[in-house]
């Protein structure tokens, strides 16, 4: 699990993002300061399987360019967030290939990566595309 988060930071970093690890309550979630280049993790606010995810998720926030949408567009918001989702498990997804990793389904993928189970017909697809 170690490694994971060490390739999720050490992506973070690559892509010229600053990132920031802070250890709050469990209800300040990590977030995409997209702005200041900036992404802040809060490890209390995940179970430690999902933080590779969760970085990689806020890291797609700054890379895709979105924008703080709030209240003003709902559906605007649902689309960034899952292309922040998909942008974190094509990630995870390549540095699970570098490992030399078979994986029998999109499930076994996503248990051993913590990648979230509303990603499965996401994972499913780009998985088909690159079998």
């Amino acid at each position: 699990m170690n490694d994971a988060i060490d390739f999720a930071i050490n992506t973070v970093l690559e892509h010229d993002v600053g990132i920031e690890i802070t250890y709050q309550h469990p209800t300040f979630q990590s977030c995409a300061v997209v702005q200041h280049n900036l992404v802040i993790i809060n490890p209390n606010a995940n179970d430690r399987p999902l933080l590779p995810f969760v970085i990689l998720h806020e890291l797609g926030h700054v890379v895709l360019g979105h924008r703080d949408l709030g209240c003003v567009s709902p559906s605007a918001k649902i689309k960034q967030e899952h292309e922040a989702d998909a942008f974190a498990a094509k990630l995870i997804w390549s540095y699970s290939q570098r490992l030399d990793v078979n994986y029998d389904s999109a499930y076994d993928f996503m248990l051993s990566f913590g990648v979230p189970s509303k990603m499965f017909g996401t994972v499913a697809n780009f998985m088909k595309t690159q079998i």
